[in-house]
């Protein structure tokens, strides 16, 4: 410790603590960069979602099958069938439900809804099926029985809060066949998870979202979401359906996508009316099986982002330890010690403004203050879910 009257602010400062006040800057605007043009990005492509919609003439819309992947919920899905069967859609549409097994509820709800929209239909996938994926199963019987040369995706954890859902999806596809894929978002809404965690969850779901959006907007899309996404019949057929990913239990949101989506036919859509609300009772479980479940299917893709995202917290990490090398080597002179503080401080201001707005334009969590503690530590938990997703006891394989 040096005496208080041996500390003083001098401009000039030693090579070794002006070299970490350059590295910090470095970090900083390194930081800075891939925030403007990477999370950034998706907030400005919300936010022009709606003011900067084009206008599709009635008779443009292309006819849609909406596939309804159900696994014995009738209660939800009875909710998500009235308002798919409610949408204000100029076109023709279908509603075809593939339930994971027989289910008389399922069956009953159906009837019902069936017994005054004849556009609603239902299938069962065949029970006894070993070494093979259930759910790619039942997406694949509900495609093939599409009428329609475009397959809109949903289960009935996801609440559709717009009569015009439907047509804000479609509206990407265009007649000359240009558009085959179609990237929709899901939410997770902060006041129906309360649970312990919570603000961690809500910062990493954000960041995880903005990863894959991120890429997709740019161009570079390997990923979408299984409560929200469409594309063309003929490039599922083209790709042989889930082929090649039949002894993975997931992979269709995501390896799938990658298969059949890029640059030049894929639209990401994120007006407010197309964005769906998920609903699941118990999310700090639903959260760490999605996460773990896209880490292990994540190894199967070639063209995805592996380090940008994480990168983010490490030049914060790194940022903060050259500042505080600053002022340890520039001791006692205190001036390159405030500079560093200053730097510090605004890279947490950085954080807090960026990450805000990506909650408010992906309808999360706003949170405040834990945003940089969150943000720094956030390549710890994700090195900890990589290793767990390898070695814990998640089913990934069908014969698990």
């Amino acid at each position: 410790m040096f005496p208080m009257n041996s500390i003083y602010f001098s401009s000039i400062m030693t090579l070794p603590a002006t070299c970490m006040l350059v590295a910090c800057f470095l970090c900083i605007l390194l930081l800075a960069s891939i925030y403007f043009f990477r999370i950034r990005t998706v907030v400005r492509y919300r936010d022009k979602a709606d003011s900067e919609r084009r206008d599709i003439a009635d008779s443009d819309y292309l006819p849609a099958s909406v596939v309804v992947y159900s696994q014995g919920n009738a209660d939800m899905l009875g909710e998500l069938l009235k308002t798919l069967l409610d949408q204000n859609y100029p076109a023709a549409y279908e509603v075809i439900v593939v339930n994971d097994g027989e289910s008389a509820d399922v069956r009953d709800t159906v009837s019902m809804l069936r017994a005054t929209h004849s556009n609603l239909y239902l299938t069962f996938t065949p029970e006894g099926v070993v070494n093979l994926s259930r759910k790619k199963l039942a997406l694949t019987l509900g495609v093939k029985a599409a009428r329609y040369d475009v397959a809109v995706l949903t289960t009935p954890a996801a609440e559709i809060r717009s009569e015009h859902w439907l047509r804000r999806i479609m509206g990407n596809f265009d007649k000359e066949g240009k558009t085959e894929v179609v990237l929709g978002f899901a939410y997770i809404d902060p006041d129906e998870d309360e649970a312990f965690g919570k603000r961690r969850r809500a910062f990493d779901y954000v960041v995880e979202s903005c990863r894959w959006l991120g890429v997709a907007i740019a161009g570079k899309p390997f990923r979408g979401t299984e409560y929200n996404i469409a594309y063309r019949k003929a490039a599922f057929m083209r790709n042989k359906g889930f082929a090649q990913t039949l002894n993975l239990h997931s992979g269709d949101d995501d390896i799938f996508i990658s298969e059949i989506a890029r640059r030049n036919n894929t639209a990401v859509e994120l007006s407010e009316e197309s964005i769906v609300r998920l609903r699941h009772g118990n999310y700090p479980r639903f959260f760490m099986e999605r996460v773990l479940r896209r880490f292990f299917t994540e190894r199967f893709i070639r063209r995805r982002p592996r380090l940008l995202i994480v990168l983010t917290g490490l030049l914060q990490l790194a940022a903060i330890a050259t500042s505080v090398a600053a002022g340890v080597l520039s001791a006692p002179n205190m001036q390159p010690a405030v500079i560093a503080a200053v730097l510090v401080l605004f890279m947490f201001a950085l954080d807090i403004y960026v990450w805000r707005s990506a909650a408010r334009a992906l309808k999360s969590r706003m949170l405040f203050l834990t945003i940089p503690w969150l943000s720094v530590t956030y390549p710890f938990r994700h090195t900890l879910r990589r290793i767990r997703s390898r070695f814990g006891r998640l089913k990934k394989y069908t014969w698990d």
